[in-house]
């Protein structure tokens, strides 16, 4: 089985040398008692200190530049797929066509969990590459075959990366101008935050790309990144220069927890973060919000079907309806509530100290989002909202890396 390899860098100092050369002062002497006016010859006057010549400092020696290699990539082609990843990922690789370049294997970047790297077949050894890093929805973390009896989130694992799959096939036929790599890792599935106590919704691995508390939370996308390339370069036949500087991260549904992590630590290697359906409250904007923080580049694409789970007015989670509903009781309640901070709000469910919170949530994290998705993201920069009919469950197979989305998609 092949294994990851590390790049280091160096770096050359330049150190300037510099000379300088002291003057010297005659001081006069003298024995005895002068008598009589002195008279001074021009031979005894103080001639001026000699001039001396510093030699030029030698030229300092400039850092070699070595110009990038550029060549064509000899891909290669073939199936490798560790037999210890989970058995319904090695089931999975073994009923595909033979076509192509396949590796699964286990990357420290994803937890020392299962990573899938795809190159479609008819991949061009001249054209550059685009490289697509996919984090799935829940219980997708599970891979196994569809099958009568079994329930719906044992099955929809595989169902989620055969559409993804085909999407990545597609796009490599339709866009002739570059390469794809499908980079696709699998999240931890039911994992609870480091000290968590109390309810959670354990369908959810809100740590995955956070690399909180090694070494049980120990994801991380720069590794996983550099441990993407080294196989690309070093085991699959790509040659670097063929390689993008930065690359698309996207994920779908509860895949958006991963991005939003991602853009917490800084990466500078995500140009965008491709929300499928996964912009819920606090995912897409925080994403944006750490987006801008850290000063990243990126940007961010949001498809949200229309009146989906994920839309914020009109889905299943209207949430930028309710929150600001909300804010607007605590205004009107605000006089009423500054003696009653423990009781229930008339007509509401939060206590007076709940509803003071949320109204500033809402004034301070969301409110200026909510209002720029009214108005089709056209006042925020960065962001590009594409609204769809295409349903939830259907969205890798017709959105991954882009696929049905306009190339000028972004500002």
């Amino acid at each position: 089985m092949l294994s990851p390899t590390h790049a280091g860098r160096s770096l050359a100092l330049v150190f300037a040398l510099s000379g300088c050369a002291p003057g010297n002062a005659a001081e006069p002497s003298g024995e005895g008692t002068a008598v009589g006016p002195a008279v001074v010859s021009p031979t005894d006057a103080a001639e001026p200190p000699a001039t001396v010549e510093t030699a030029p400092a030698p030229p300092q020696p400039q850092p070699e530049v070595v110009a990038p290699v550029i060549a064509d990539s000899t891909i290669e082609t073939g199936f490798t797929v560790d037999p210890a990843a989970q058995p319904g990922l090695v089931e999975f690789a073994s009923e595909l066509a033979q076509v192509g370049t396949l590796w699964i294997g286990k990357l420290e970047g994803n937890g020392g969990r299962d990573v899938l790297i795809y190159i479609p077949p008819d991949a061009d050894n001249a054209q550059p590459f685009e490289l697509v890093f996919h984090f799935h929805g829940t219980y997708s973390e599970h891979v196994e075959r569809q099958r009568e009896g079994l329930k719906k989130n044992q099955w929809v694992g595989w169902e989620r990366l055969e559409q993804t799959l085909g999407a990545i096939t597609e796009l490599q036929a339709t866009r002739p101008h570059h390469n794809v790599a499908l980079i696709y890792p699998f999240s931890a599935g039911k994992r609870l935050e480091p000290g968590h106590r109390g309810w959670s919704n354990v369908a959810y691995d809100r740590m995955w790309m956070d690399p909180a508390a090694p070494p049980d939370y120990r994801d991380d996308f720069a590794t996983l990144h550099a441990e993407v390339v080294a196989l690309l370069t070093n085991e699959l036949g790509v040659h670097p220069s063929k390689l993008p500087d930065a690359v698309i991260a996207e994920g779908h549904s509860a895949g958006g927890i991963a991005l939003l992590n991602i853009a917490r630590e800084g990466s500078a290697h995500v140009r965008e973060f491709l929300f499928l359906d996964a912009s819920f409250q606090s995912w897409a904007d925080g994403c944006y919000a750490a987006v801008k923080d850290t000063g990243a580049a990126a940007k961010l694409t949001l498809v949200v079907t229309d009146k989906g789970i994920a839309d914020p007015f009109t889905g299943r989670d209207p949430w930028c309806v309710t929150m600001k509903a909300d804010a607007s009781l605590w205004a009107e309640k605000k006089s009423w509530c500054a003696t009653r901070a423990s009781e229930t709000v008339p007509g509401s469910s939060w206590t007076c100290a709940e509803l003071e919170l949320v109204a500033e949530e809402w004034r301070d994290d969301y409110r200026d989002w909510c209002a720029a998705y009214e108005g089709g993201m056209q006042g925020l920069d960065q962001v590009t909202l594409v609204p769809t009919k295409v349903y939830h469950k259907d969205q890798p197979r017709h959105f991954a890396g882009g696929l049905e989305l306009p190339e000028d998609r972004l500002p």
